[in-house]
């Protein structure tokens, strides 16, 4: 009897230890050393860099800094750059896990130059300038691009047309973002790689970098988020 107990203290203590670890790796803010050499965010060497030449056009231009507090009182801080003619047109952009908003000049730079629009680029919380001990997956996220749209409508006038623009955990956000009541400003959003849940996306990086089964380190460490970050892995879906 005693051994079965000292037995089952020790698959405990082994997966809430497990789960912590994977918490601070996937969740918690911090450097993601693992998306060095990831070979599913590497591109083909026929493919032309999306970033060259946006960098020198980013450093070129003078942002005005936004800011505003999500609703569970982080102070989350955003890039915005009116278009050079009046317009009633801004695009927000969203990125991708772990980065900031500097990584989307190129979109930045396409819709300002050649398109005209004004340009709104967020920091995600967790990320850049934004407040954050934690990173959403695009679930608690959804509720800053919708206070950043309120925002842009505020700032640019109720004619405001605004279209939503992500890019992998951004689209996540921005699809997430499609499920709630926005206002008929919104006339476009388009997702770029996105995933279809937090859950799916973990359940796939436990077996590929860890080969490990995604029971039952996938449910104790959504409950950990849940008590750490305010959300099961299962909500976060698109």
């Amino acid at each position: 009897m005693l051994s079965a107990i000292i037995i089952l203290c020790t698959i405990m203590f082994i997966l809430v230890a497990a789960s912590f670890y994977f918490y601070q790796v996937g969740v918690a803010r911090a450097e993601k050393d693992f998306l060095e050499g990831n070979p599913d965010l590497a591109a083909n060497a026929d493919v032309e860099d999306p970033f060259a030449g946006s960098k020198e056009w980013w450093s070129a231009q003078r942002f005005e800094s936004w800011s505003q507090v999500s609703e569970d009182g982080l102070k989350l801080h955003a890039y915005y750059l009116p278009a050079k003619t009046g317009t009633d047109r801004t695009v927000i952009l969203a990125h991708g896990y772990s980065g900031h908003a500097e990584q989307m000049s190129s979109f930045a730079q396409i819709y300002h130059e050649d398109f005209g629009y004004n340009v709104l680029l967020p920091d995600a919380r967790g990320h850049g300038l934004s407040e954050g001990h934690y990173i959403g997956f695009g679930w608690p996220e959804r509720k800053d691009i919708v206070k950043w749209i309120r925002l842009v409508m505020e700032r640019t006038g109720a004619n405001a047309q605004i279209v939503l623009h992500g890019v992998s955990m951004g689209a996540a956000t921005v699809m997430m973002a499609s499920g709630e009541p926005l206002p008929p400003n919104v006339k476009a959003i388009i997702e770029d790689c996105g995933y279809t849940s937090v859950r799916d996306q973990l359940r796939y990086q436990l077996k590929r970098m860890y080969r490990l089964p995604a029971f039952p380190l996938l449910q104790t460490t959504s409950l950990l988020t849940k008590l750490r970050a305010g959300y099961f892995f299962g909500e976060a879906s698109a």
